[in-house]
């Protein structure tokens, strides 16, 4: 295992947990209400509802399952054909859509956010993100706008309280009205954003009025940032990159995940980008902060130096999982995928559970999601040798990491995947959408896109969402599956 804790951070830790003793009785009753595999309660955002996927993870636990989904399941998948198309992006989308009710919304490439109708795939609105700003001439860095902006909508939208929430390529976060598309406020995280080359591509998640996020950049400042959801007024940040003199390190490209329980915020951060050749503090880690304070409560650091890209590449994952033969022995977990494995934890105490790898790692995209128990993963490979599969799709058990089954793919994963209603659904770099049968791996669904991928799939009241398209590789095209295309 690879704790580097700082004496202050393990203080920190042990505060955090002697808060939890304290609550003695409340604690061990809140743990025994989990004591059945699988209250997964799924908490949405103020105004979602059960079915929606108002986030860019589905609920505030980031798991990417929908445990609402009833209408597609084994038994029908097979009929699922496109209901509709919505072709009027001009770019690319790499995020992945949220759908609430008859509206679905998502950023793309071309700096606009969508709001399109579920039923129909008609335009509701659209808003232009990049209103008012000019990209900087070649060779001319501004202080605030970061180089050539445009294009640069990467991370997911997500949804709260009637209110739509996205960051852009230049730091900046936006909150729409979800009926309108009108903007409600606009925050920029870093005032200094074109020259650090700081970007908000994590998708925002939004809970208990707060809306939680993390930036990226070349220069050092990547910060996990808490804003109020009202005002968009920034309460807290924290610091990936500590040390001012260090470059590079501790970006933030995904979503977090909450616990409301205990008001923990926990995120992944990315590699080195090879301005220094280490270590850094907080790259490749898994941080647990508090969700009013932004106090590091614990944190678990892969690798401090590593020039091989081999960082988290999914969002953190909340979950409980029971042992597979003891009943009632019940575990608190927070996981993620990086580009080596699934790396499990304690949520509490930041313990390191298990790690499974499953093929030989490199730097490519992987994508988790966890449903009944288990862990989905689709794990690439850089191996070039013909005998070793350079992409495969696993189920782990959720308690030991103990692979239960495992199938080759023909191709490397591309985009977030997603597990609903006994189905684990998955894309790949070719163009291929495809639906796993939970507990065997069998293949029960694929559609062939007519261009590569690299969206995120969504399950939601009956139909999967999905996109079309990468850079200079259209048709940027978002669709819509239904069972009979109904």
């Amino acid at each position: 295992m690879s704790h580097r804790k700082r004496d202050s951070l393990t203080l920190d830790r042990r505060r955090f947990l002697l808060a939890l003793g304290a609550a003695g009785g409340v604690l061990a009753h809140r743990r025994a209400a989990y004591s059945s595999p699988l209250l997964q309660s799924g908490e949405l955002p103020p105004g979602a509802r059960p079915g929606d996927w108002p986030l860019t993870g589905c609920n505030i636990r980031s798991t990417r399952s929908n445990i609402h989904e009833t209408i597609i399941g084994p038994g029908n998948v097979e009929r699922l054909k496109v209901k509709w198309m919505f072709e009027e992006t001009q770019d690319f989308n790499q995020a992945t859509p949220i759908i609430i009710g008859d509206s679905l919304y998502f950023g793309a490439h071309d700096g606009y956010v969508y709001a399109v109708n579920t039923a129909t795939g008609a335009l509701k609105w659209k808003f232009n993100a990049w209103e008012g700003i000019q990209p900087s001439r070649p060779g001319i860095r501004l202080v605030d706008i970061n180089v050539d902006p445009h294009g640069q909508m990467r991370g997911g939208a997500a949804y709260g309280a009637g209110r739509i929430y996205i960051g852009d390529g230049t730091a900046r976060v936006h909150c729409l009205d979800a009926a309108s598309g009108k903007e409600l406020w606009l925050t920029a995280l870093d005032p200094r954003a074109g020259v650090d080359r700081t970007r908000a591509n994590s998708a925002p998640i939004v809970y208990g009025g707060k809306v939680f996020v993390g930036i990226s950049t070349s220069a050092g400042h990547a910060q996990a940032i808490c804003l109020d959801a009202a005002t968009g007024a920034i309460r807290w940040r924290f610091n990936t990159v500590p040390d001012p003199e260090s470059k590079g390190g501790g970006s933030i490209w995904s979503a977090a995940a909450i616990d409301p329980e205990y008001g923990v915020v926990y995120n992944v951060t990315g590699s080195l980008h090879g301005q220094v050749p280490g270590p850094i503090l907080f790259s490749e880690s898994m941080i647990a902060n508090d969700m009013e304070s932004g106090e590091l409560l614990w944190f678990d650091q892969l690798r401090s130096a590593d020039p091989f890209d081999m960082d988290y590449s999914c969002n953190p994952m909340l979950f409980e999982c029971t042992h597979p033969t003891r009943n009632g022995a019940v575990r608190h977990c927070v996981g993620a995928g990086s580009k080596t494995g699934f790396h499990t934890f304690d949520r509490y105490t930041g313990e390191h559970l298990w790690t499974a790898s499953v093929t030989n790692g490199g730097p490519t995209l992987n994508s988790a999601a966890y449903g009944n128990d288990k862990i989905y993963m689709v794990s690439g490979s850089s191996s070039q040798v013909r005998q070793i599969a350079q992409s495969a799709t696993v189920a782990l058990h959720s308690y030991t990491g103990e692979v239960l089954w495992w199938t080759p793919n023909a191709s490397s994963s591309q985009g977030a995947a997603a597990f609903a209603n006994g189905l684990f659904y998955q894309g790949f770099r070719d163009g291929t959408v495809q639906a796993l049968d939970g507990e065997t791996g069998e293949p029960r669904w694929s559609y062939q896109l007519p261009a590569a991928r690299r969206g995120g799939i969504a399950i939601s009241n009956g139909t999967l969402y999905t996109s079309c398209g990468v850079t200079r590789s259209p048709p940027y095209t978002l669709y819509a599956f239904s069972i009979d295309g109904r």
